[in-house]
């Protein structure tokens, strides 16, 4: 990126995380720091069109998740900790862990792995 490349910057941490999602590695990108954050955001020309879905095989979230809840989804999508994402938000970590505990009812999930798949597919993030 600092050679004026940005695309090959992108599709190299692209490669990365695919490569840390394959062997269910976290910490490494977690602990990248933050200037790998925007490299992970999608943006509008790479993001992908939500897949299809079967009628009747997902059942609708509970509620519409809030602004902040969805907000912390994003990133857990980013792999960041609780901690972090409450730094990023300068909220503390109990009301990050609010947050997420009511996205986890409304999703009907249970861990964070499962939240940011079900947003996903509900085309969320």
């Amino acid at each position: 990126d600092r050679a004026g490349d940005g695309a090959a910057a992108r599709r190299l941490v692209t490669r990365a995380v695919t490569e840390a999602h394959r062997e269910g590695l976290r910490r490494p990108l977690a602990e990248a720091g933050p200037w790998i954050r925007p490299y992970l955001a999608p943006t509008p020309r790479h993001r992908r069109p939500a897949p299809p879905r079967p009628t009747g095989s997902l059942p609708p979230p509970v509620e519409e998740l809030s602004g902040r809840e969805r907000d912390v989804v994003r990133r857990l999508a980013l792999a960041m900790s609780t901690e972090e994402i409450a730094a990023d938000l300068y909220v503390s970590v109990n009301t990050v862990k609010t947050h997420l505990k009511n996205a986890y009812r409304k999703l009907s999930v249970g861990r964070r792995s499962e939240a940011v798949r079900r947003a996903r597919e509900l085309g969320l993030l």
